[in-house]
């Protein structure tokens, strides 16, 4: 008897929403592997700090390589039965360097690079969509205050970088994704008690449509990173809740 696909579940949201506290709580409540975040997992940890468009593109490049060894072993966990809950999504390069052309912080040419890098490795099957988002809901006084309890994760100038990138990446994840994976892009309120989270994280995902995205979806997402760039200046000034 074949043995049942397990789940690959990713929780995204702002920084500051409390996504790895959630992933913790999952794994201790409920056994689901933890996967982290690819810039977590590199060590030494490379600077976030970038002063030309080359130091940007090895940058991401650098991440978006762990995106990949980080995708492969949660299909591999999926593959073998486990539900697994990572720590953000697969194309946080690809947003986030999207995010940074649309505020006018890097240039184009940066995001069209890494953007080809990740479609080849889509194509390879080796980088690709989670089963399930869920998206935390915080305000920006939230994420504010977790960020200054935690100063070494957060420091305050990259903090500030984030939320405005941060405005970009919830329309990618809110209004963008949805329209190619209908349903597998969920809420939760990220105020919440980590426990009770947890809880109605385990819930979503038992409510949630099963079967892992094809590789076209996965493409079809990449497609839309560009909308991101058209949709900044109606982001501009607009609080990010």
């Amino acid at each position: 008897m074949a043995r049942r696909r397990g789940r690959l579940v990713a929780v995204e949201g702002g920084s500051g929403a409390g996504k790895t506290t959630l992933v913790r709580a999952a794994h201790e409540a409920f056994g689901w592997e933890p996967l982290a975040e690819a810039f977590d997992r590199l060590d030494p940890a490379p600077s976030l700090e970038y002063r030309s468009s080359q130091e940007l593109l090895r940058l991401e490049g650098t991440l978006l390589a762990e995106e990949e060894r980080r995708y492969r072993e949660g299909e591999r966990s999926c593959a073998e039965g486990r539900t697994v809950v990572a720590d953000t999504a697969f194309f946080g390069p690809l947003t986030y360097t999207w995010g940074l052309v649309g505020l006018g912080r890097a240039p184009r040419s940066v995001a069209t690079s890494i953007t080809r890098a990740a479609r080849a490795l889509v194509r390879q099957r080796t980088l690709g969509l989670p089963d399930l988002v869920v998206f935390l809901d915080t305000t920006a006084r939230v994420r504010s205050a977790r960020a200054r309890s935690d100063r070494a994760h957060h420091p305050h100038s990259l903090f500030l970088r984030h939320e405005s990138v941060g405005r970009l990446e919830r329309r990618y994840y809110e209004e963008l994704l949805p329209t190619v994976l209908p349903d597998r892009v969920q809420r939760l309120d990220g105020r919440l008690p980590p426990e009770r989270l947890a809880v109605a994280l385990r819930e979503t995902v038992d409510r949630a449509r099963w079967g892992p995205p094809a590789s076209r979806d996965a493409l079809a997402a990449i497609r839309l990173l560009p909308s991101l760039v058209e949709g900044a200046r109606h982001s501009r000034g607009r609080p990010n809740r």
